[in-house]
């Protein structure tokens, strides 16, 4: 598997993407490339690239910078990462054994102090139409509840409840060449939810690789509903989704 890491930065986390790049060489992937977009004043190293970016322009335009990234990649499987998510070491070998078929999926993603940190999980917000609009009208305890087990199928039934943080996805090509991330919109706008939503609708299946781990550098606080469902809540999610 041939992978193109996309890193998206400001210019003020040097000493984050220095640890991520270290991250990736210690994989010892065969083939991959890394395209950072962003100020950034570290040396390019074996195969690197280095697109600056204006941010004065618009102001956190991080949609403009990983279509930047999904352009000019020349590998079919797209990491999209924020500039303070390293790589465990056992990442690239489970993709492996994950395997290749999937479209758009993410994998554990691992808090600075060890929890969760929204990977694998169901939509926070609304949807349009249908009898169920929204998680929580479909049981309750999905307002505080939402991380699904690493082993939950996804089909297309309950594919639309969910949705990928935009901090880290792994993502081919061939979508992003048909599906661009929307550039009217910024960081904090909803973007990753807008995604999402776009590549449910085209019925592009998220899918969880269970085998491989990325960890944040820094703390990012967590939400109020970054705790795993329950077995009886996850059960009636199930069975609602697929009776529509």
């Amino acid at each position: 598997m041939d992978f193109t890491f996309g890193i998206i930065t400001n210019g003020e986390n040097d000493h984050y993407i220095k640890i991520i790049i270290e991250s990736i060489y210690n994989n010892k992937i065969p083939n991959f490339e890394i395209i950072i977009v962003g100020n950034t004043k570290i040396d390019v190293g074996d195969n690197i690239i280095i697109y600056e970016f204006n941010e004065n322009i618009k102001q956190n335009w991080i949609t403009r910078k990983k279509n930047i990234i999904c352009e000019n990649a020349k590998y079919e499987n797209i990491v999209l990462l924020h500039d303070y998510i390293k790589f465990e070491d056992d990442w690239y070998k489970g993709f492996l054994k994950f395997g290749n078929d999937f479209d758009w999926c993410v994998n554990k993603i691992i808090n600075h102090d060890g929890r969760r940190f929204r990977d694998y999980t169901l939509y926070t917000g609304r949807i349009d139409g249908g009898k169920y609009k929204n998680v929580r009208d479909i049981d309750e305890h999905l307002e505080c509840n939402r991380l699904l087990p690493y082993d939950f199928e996804n089909n297309i039934k309950t594919n639309k409840y969910m949705y990928i943080s935009g901090s880290y996805y792994v993502i081919k090509k061939r979508i992003t060449d048909q599906f661009k991330l929307n550039e009217e919109l910024s960081w904090g706008q909803g973007e990753d939810f807008y995604f999402s939503r776009t590549l449910n609708a085209n019925g592009i299946i998220i899918k969880c690789n269970k085998f491989s781990s990325v960890k944040l550098l820094k703390y990012k606080e967590q939400t109020h509903w970054e705790t795993e469902i329950d077995k009886k809540t996850l059960q009636k999610f199930i069975e609602i989704c697929n009776s529509l």
